[in-house]
């Protein structure tokens, strides 16, 4: 049973890993995207004040979503490690011959 632990471990580990990479790749295009697109409000006029404070509400709404995202998920690892834990605790280990 322990070898299925171990694996489910790893497995977990890996998407883990997989996710954390993927959050950080989104992360950068969406900072950089709203960097462009602050730049791009000050060099132009045609935006009025309130389309201005419209997309800077939305970019902030974007980044507090991302990151309740990723405390979501990185509460469900936590949760499957625990249970990975508990699991492991409860089955005895098998005898090697």
């Amino acid at each position: 049973m322990m070898e299925y632990n171990q694996i489910t471990k790893q497995a977990i580990d890996f998407q883990k890993t997989a996710f954390n990479s993927w959050y950080n790749a989104v992360t950068m295009v969406q900072d950089q995207a709203a960097v462009a697109v602050e730049t791009m409000m000050n060099q132009t006029s045609l935006v009025p004040e309130d389309g201005r404070q419209a997309i800077k509400s939305w970019v902030n709404a974007c980044q507090e979503e991302r990151k309740r995202f990723k405390s979501y998920v990185e509460g469900s690892f936590s949760g499957l490690e625990k249970n990975l834990a508990r699991e492991s605790k409860s089955v005895p280990a098998k005898p090697k011959n």
